[in-house]
């Protein structure tokens, strides 16, 4: 059975450049993870079929504020052909708390298909 969920101490091990982070909190502080995409988690539940421009080969690892909301994003990312996709443990806290780098928070990724976002889907 493929792993749904990663903990903040195996991300801590985990190669540089081997995940992709994908930042779904619904109220983010200032900060993120460094390298994280942030998506707007309602979004992302709601797009009829997801046109992410990311590897759908890849681990994409998806954190909230505590854990609670990822798994479902996880779930549909999975379910929308990115077959790695797992969840962060304990979210972002956990990952704060394990001293995980961070950087000044990104700006929002649009969805490739949605009205309001000006990006169609090919």
């Amino acid at each position: 059975m493929p792993r749904t969920s990663v903990t903040a101490n195996e991300l801590t091990a985990a190669a540089p450049n081997s995940v992709v982070l994908i930042d779904v909190r619904k109220s983010p502080d200032r900060e993120q993870l460094r390298g994280a995409r942030r998506y707007d988690p309602k979004k992302l539940m709601e797009a009829e079929h997801l046109d992410l421009p990311l590897p759908h080969d890849g681990t994409l690892v998806v954190y909230c504020g505590h854990g609670n909301s990822c798994p479902a994003i996880a779930q549909r990312l999975r379910d929308e052909g990115f077959t790695n996709a797992v969840h962060l443990e304990g979210g972002y806290a956990a990952a704060k708390e394990a001293g995980l780098p961070l950087e000044e928070l990104s700006q929002e990724q649009p969805i490739p298909g949605e009205s309001d976002t000006g990006i169609r889907r090919i």
